[in-house]
């Protein structure tokens, strides 16, 4: 009787802690703006998608550049040479 009682307070402490868990996540989640931008690779602004350059690099990394960096890295380039 002892290990059933305690079983069942196990489980119910099991439930609890998973649905604090997925609250927590849940009122961390992103916002609809937050899922329209990404950071720039370089100088991690956040910055809207649509006025960043993205480059996949692999099979499996994508880098954003936002326009100043990209200009920043033309000027690097035209001065070394």
């Amino acid at each position: 009787m002892t290990v059933t009682i305690l079983a069942i307070l196990f489980l119910l402490l099991v439930l609890a802690v998973a649905l604090f868990g997925f609250r927590a996540v849940i009122v961390r989640g992103r916002s609809p703006e937050d899922l329209q931008k990404e950071q720039c690779s370089i100088c991690r602004r956040k910055i809207n998608k649509s006025s960043l350059v993205e480059r996949e690099i692999g099979d499996y990394k994508v880098l954003y550049f936002c326009s100043s960096c990209i200009a920043g890295l033309h000027r690097d380039l035209t001065m070394k040479n």
